[in-house]
């Protein structure tokens, strides 16, 4: 098994996708870059001639300076050219390799166990997504043609040089010696390495947190509490603030001399220059070349400059990309090539599941529900009531016995096909922002209208539809265009029926719905149901009292199989629930009479 790569190794892999693309940004960059540095050269020309005909100016060879200054047209308009192919290439490229990446991501995050995201929050995701995606666009887009430019560039430079006066040209090299010395102490510690990784999760850990504040901000103005209130908000910013704060403050020293030294050509080529031109043979022959290595000496920075920059940056980046190719490499659900089968009966073997180790949401669980029947499932909060719905749609997969379709493993269907046997009802349904249609059509894009509007009359919500600005082209979420927590229910209930796949889950679907609306939706369900396997998880026990059969769930096992009357006779757990909803529903506020 090939070894995944990590760190720059990763980073060149990601740019890889595009090679060609990038290979010639590169030697684009390279061109003008040397471009760039071409005027240097023929104004030492230039300089050179002016200086040869001092004393005799009637002998100056102009047609030499008019071929210099040709070239030193050509050479700015090659400069301009080819950095602007390079950008455009270097950021085409990029542009593509982030499309694909967050493509990939995405499609990722849907194969992968929603186990996965256990512990982790939708700000953190984002940054993921978002932020560090970002990185490797700015690495390939500008980074990589910096450190092409910046590598080729010096060399045919410093070769050049060396030939004219191998001795300013070390001088030229100390300063940027010195300088990448001490970068590279500053990056080899191992604290240094820490800092990123603890800026990333503070920064993930941060983004959060703002996102459940936000989602939380009904209830803040409500007891009208200021930010502050929120604890885990601001502590959350103090640590984020506290992590750049400890990273500036221990680059400091380093960074200062680091870029101290790296621009400071001038310091040391000025003293050398005047010793070395001194001590020359002819002044007037080599004071050209001191005059071209105070101008290319100070131009060898700018190159160089973006590669350490980039060197400083990598840590940042590569730890992006780690927590990249945590989701890319997470182990994914693994599917077989079964047909979709002829009876869909759901058996559950002997399943037990744990979200943590030693901890059973599931526990040992064995029952059958077979197919054109509605099951209720009940039980007390924390049972393994959701748990179950969630490993019969495979959010999870059992750590130990099995669940079946007909006589077929779950494990055994693609996805493609599972997705076709099963539709699922949350308690609290997500709606888009887009067209009321499109958010139906979630159930089946193939759909044409008048099965659109038969699922959302069947589903109780196309009057409510009809009575919005714009009908099924409302777009909601906009210019006041909302449904209300039960309507919003219905249009989900909709998508099920648009889909009508053969099992059914519903998750207290009928939760949001008024009395008047409940039963109509009730009506509506003894028509999905039909030879249909229907799982619906209550808590308002009403809902599944004429189910054909009801499973009592506690503590992850179950306690109790049988239909409502039965289960008041021979179970303690379900009689218990049924007299706490009768107490629930008997509640009402009583007035107080005034005391004298």
């Amino acid at each position: 098994m090939e070894k995944k790569k990590t760190g720059f190794s990763r980073l060149l892999e990601l740019a890889g996708r595009k090679k060609r693309k990038l290979l010639a940004a590169c030697a684009l960059a390279v061109i003008s870059s040397a471009a760039k540095l071409i005027p240097f050269f023929t104004v030492y020309g230039v300089i050179k001639v002016l200086l040869e005909s001092y004393n005799d100016v009637s002998g100056m060879d102009g047609n030499r300076i008019t071929m210099l200054s040709a070239i030193t047209l050509g050479a700015a308009l090659l400069y301009g050219v080819c950095a602007y192919a390079s950008s455009a290439l270097s950021h085409t490229a990029a542009y593509d390799i982030i499309f694909e990446l967050r493509i990939k991501l995405m499609e990722k995050l849907g194969r992968i166990p929603s186990g996965f995201f256990t512990g982790k929050t939708q700000g953190g995701i984002k940054k993921i997504l978002s932020d560090d995606t970002e990185q490797v666009e700015i690495f390939v887009a500008h980074h990589l043609c910096d450190i092409a430019a910046a590598i080729a560039t010096p060399v045919f430079t410093l070769v050049y040089l060396f030939v004219m006066d191998w001795r300013l040209s070390l001088i030229t090299l100390l300063p940027i010696f010195i300088s990448i010395f001490l970068l590279v102490m500053c990056l080899v510690k191992p604290d240094k390495a820490a800092l990123q990784v603890e800026m990333h999760d503070s920064q993930e850990a941060m983004q959060g947190t703002i996102v459940q504040y936000i989602h939380g901000m009904p209830v803040i103005k409500v007891f009208n509490r200021s930010i502050s209130a929120f604890r885990k908000y601001e502590s959350d910013i103090d640590r984020f603030v506290t992590a750049v704060d400890t990273t500036a403050r221990a680059n400091a020293w380093p960074m200062s001399f680091y870029y101290a030294f790296f621009g400071a050509q001038l310091l040391f080529l000025l003293p050398a220059s005047a010793y070395l031109i001194l001590r020359a043979d002819s002044y007037i022959g080599y004071l050209p070349v001191v005059l071209l290595f105070l101008l290319v000496g100070t131009g060898l920075k700018e190159p160089m400059e973006n590669m350490m920059q980039m060197v400083i940056l990598s840590g940042r980046i590569t730890e992006g990309v780690k927590r990249m190719d945590e989701i890319l490499y997470a182990p994914e659900m693994e599917y077989g090539n079964a047909d979709m089968p002829k009876t869909f009966d759901l058996t559950f073997d002997h399943v037990s599941f744990s979200y943590e180790e030693g901890i059973q949401a599931v526990k040992e669980l064995s029952c059958q529900i077979k197919q054109g029947t509605v099951t209720g499932l009940v039980g007390p909060s924390g049972g393994g009531k959701s748990t179950l719905a969630g490993l019969l749609l495979r959010f999870y997969d059992p750590q130990s016995g099995v669940i079946k379709i007909g006589d077929t493993p779950l494990s055994e269907f693609p996805a493609e096909v599972l997705s076709r046997m099963i539709s699922y009802v949350f308690q609290e349904s997500f709606i888009f922002h887009d067209t009321v249609e499109n958010n139906i059509r979630m159930g089946n894009k193939e759909a044409d209208m008048e099965q659109v509007i038969e699922a959302a009359k069947a589903a109780e919500i196309h009057d409510v539809i009809m009575a919005l600005p714009n009908g099924y082209q409302s777009v909601l979420g906009e210019k006041g265009v909302y449904l209300s927590g039960g309507e919003q229910q219905r249009l989900a209930i909709a998508r099920v029926f648009l889909r009508d796949t053969p099992i059914v889950v519903l998750d207290e679907a009928t939760a949001y719905a008024d009395a008047e609306n409940e039963a109509k939706i009730q009506k509506a369900f003894a028509k999905l149901a039909e030879n249909k396997t229907v799982l619906i998880i209550a808590h308002r026990l009403k809902t599944i009292e004429n189910a054909d059969r009801i499973l009592v769930m506690k503590e992850g096992r179950l306690v109790g199989q049988g239909q409502h009357d039965e289960l008041l006779l021979s179970c303690t757990e379900y009689k218990n629930l049924v007299d706490a909803n009768e107490r629930r529903n008997c509640w009402n506020i009583k007035r107080m009479e005034a005391r004298v």
